[in-house]
């Protein structure tokens, strides 16, 4: 197999499963704000059925670095290719089951119950994957491209949310009692598809050079996941706290902006539906535009500038969505996304990927990856709902939030070292 053809067949089983991925994310967030506090836990007021919904979308990113860990470990252990089919099963699974649920009206507590259990599913896959993709897709990829095979499995996750996004979109278009009864659970079980197209992919893609090299040394670490810790915790730390703007910033507009244009604004719920669709549709072309940047001038000054304009951009954001203007909204919205957020999105795999060796790479990767997930994105809905709720209904403490976020990257990402080669003009 020629090494054009690897790093092709690899880029393609990263990205079929970050659609997966991401697809399985925003169904669950975007339902969370719109059905599951209606259907699982309508014996509460409005605004604490919100929390609980939201509460259980924050488990799945608590399940997350466990799930992450223990298959990423297998992953520097036996190989990136076996795991990756792993989480597949584990995220389609889990998903496929919430279509199944029964409602809270027809077995009580246990159908909350069993809402948990599904997510914790899916958080136990979901915590290896996009990261074992940034590693295949990295390793695959010649060193004058990392940065663009790199950004290819963001642009994939993206590509879930439009096709999760549109089916959300279609089935709230259903009178309320259909959709509350029926219509939700369509794009649940329409995931088996996503599942079988993923399994095909990946089963077929060759496992990285790399990691074939690697276990021919021998050179493999019992703990990678200790070892990168050991050998790099300063390097860890501010990883960590590199992604906390996207985190912070793109779960609030994702998992909480729905409920915000709903019960604040009285808007339909289609418009955040669609704002978020057109926004990723765009990042479908603007994530790998920023991987292929950061290979021309490297990945700090692409990174650094996007977490910079998320904190200018913060309180614009709300001013556009405030106004109640549909077109303002979707403008804002794709802004944020697809020009700021994913200046930073599209680089953080390859940076992430290059800043730890071969034999700790998946392990040291997920486990900076889901520690950020835990402490800033699955709490950033949540922590919205709190935000918004102390500001009388104004989202002001929100942006703020969102915009001290900001700094926090910039200032993570400008001590780290830069990763890109360097370039040598002929």
């Amino acid at each position: 197999m020629s090494a054009r053809t690897r790093q092709r067949r690899t880029a393609a089983a990263s990205v079929v499963g970050s659609i997966l991925e991401w697809y399985d994310f925003f169904l669950f967030g975007a339902s969370a704000a719109l059905v599951f506090n209606k259907v699982f836990f309508p014996d509460v007021s409005p605004f604490a059925a919100t929390l609980a919904s939201f509460a259980t979308f924050g488990l799945g990113f608590a399940v997350r670095p466990i799930g992450g860990l223990v298959l990423a470990h297998l992953g520097d252990r036996i190989g990136r290719r076996p795991v990756l089919i792993l989480t597949v099963i584990l995220m389609g699974v889990g998903t496929l089951a919430i279509g199944f649920l029964p409602t809270y009206h027809q077995i009580g507590i246990w159908a909350p119950v069993l809402l948990v259990f599904c997510r914790m599913m899916q958080g136990f896959g979901v915590g290896a994957e996009l990261g074992g993709a940034y590693v295949m897709s990295t390793e695959a990829a010649e060193d004058s491209k990392r940065g663009f095979y790199g950004s290819l499995p963001g642009a994939g996750e993206f590509i879930g949310v439009v096709i999760a996004s549109g089916a959300v979109a279609a089935v709230s278009t259903l009178p309320e009692d259909d959709f509350l009864s029926w219509g939700w659970r369509i794009p649940f079980l329409a995931s088996s598809l996503v599942v079988v197209i993923a399994l095909l992919i990946r089963n077929a893609a060759p496992e990285t050079e790399q990691f074939e090299a690697t276990r021919a040394s021998g050179k493999r670490e019992k703990l990678p996941v200790l070892a990168a810790i050991k050998a790099r915790p300063k390097a860890i730390a501010l990883l960590i706290g590199s992604g906390c703007a996207t985190a912070i910033a793109s779960y609030a507009i994702q998992g909480y902006l729905p409920s915000y244009l709903t019960n604040q604004l009285g808007l339909s719920a289609g418009t955040s539906v669609l704002g978020i669709t057109i926004a990723s549709a765009v990042s479908i072309l603007t994530i790998p535009l920023a991987g292929a940047l950061s290979d021309r001038i490297g990945r700090k000054p692409v990174m650094i500038g996007g977490a910079v304009a998320i904190t200018l951009f913060a309180y614009p954001f709300f001013w556009l969505v405030d106004t109640r203007e549909p077109w303002l909204i979707y403008l804002a919205i794709t802004i944020a996304f697809a020009l700021m957020l994913n200046s930073i999105f599209a680089v953080t795999g390859t940076f992430y990927a290059e800043s730890l060796p071969t034999e700790v790479r998946y392990s040291g990767l997920v486990f900076v990856r889901e520690i950020n997930g835990v402490i800033f994105a699955g709490t950033s809905p949540f922590v919205a709902t709190l935000l918004v709720d102390a500001g009388g209904d104004r989202p002001w403490y929100l942006a703020g939030y969102m915009a001290l976020a900001g700094l926090a990257s910039a200032l993570c990402i400008w001590r780290l070292p830069e990763t890109a080669p360097v370039r040598t003009e002929a």
